[in-house]
């Protein structure tokens, strides 16, 4: 683990309430304690890393993403002292770049919910779907992603390809398109989402 972490670049911590999410930086490590500090927090955010409470951890290093769940040992203002642990796991690339909605939904503000067919796939940067009307490249379109109950994103959608398709023998669209608009929280939920579909998948093949 310490070489490991030692290589990841991008650190970031995720407690309870991911609102309060926020990229660390790697102080000391050792075999039992990881230190790091917690980077651009206000004093309410702060509130929520919790002594003895689990959160997330994941980076990235030139195989893939790192994640891995530990405890809160101890916290000085923005210092934390993390439990360390062996139980990671470690996913390439391209493995967990796009994966299922499970059990949630996307909603646009100027569109009808009847119009989305279905969504296709959803990352970090952006998702496909399949509408039943066209929608105009290079137009920025506000919409929610809702996650689960209580992890909805908004933000906004820029169609970069449309191509025809036909969807339950109807004429239809596939639509491609990038997240704009996103705040960098909700971006690293949308990993964190997408890491966790991943696994799940992985567990059910094995």
């Amino acid at each position: 683990m310490k070489e490991l972490l030692q290589t990841t670049k991008d650190l970031k911590i995720i407690p309870n309430n991911f609102k309060s999410s926020c990229a660390i930086k790697l102080i000391e490590i050792n075999d039992n304690e990881i230190k790091v500090e917690l980077l651009k927090l206000n004093e309410d955010e702060l509130k929520d890393y919790i002594v003895q409470e689990n959160v997330e951890v994941f980076g990235v290093n030139n195989v893939g993403l790192i994640y891995f769940e530990t405890k809160i040992l101890a916290k000085e203002n923005n210092i934390v002292t993390l439990a360390a642990t062996n139980d990671y796991s470690l996913i390439q690339r391209r493995e967990y770049s796009r994966v299922k909605l499970n059990q949630g939904n996307v909603l646009f503000k100027d569109i009808s919910p009847e119009c989305i067919l279905k969504v296709e796939d959803i990352s970090a940067g952006g998702l496909k779907i399949i509408s039943s009307t066209p929608l105009e490249i290079d137009k920025h379109y506000q919409i929610q992603i809702n996650l689960s109950t209580n992890m909805k994103i908004n933000c906004c959608l820029l169609p970069i390809r449309i191509t025809e398709t036909e969807y339950q023998n109807k004429k239809a669209y596939v639509i491609s398109g990038k997240f704009t608009d996103l705040e960098n929280v909700d971006r690293i939920v949308l990993v964190q989402y997408a890491f966790k579909i991943k696994m799940e998948n992985q567990n059910k093949e094995d």
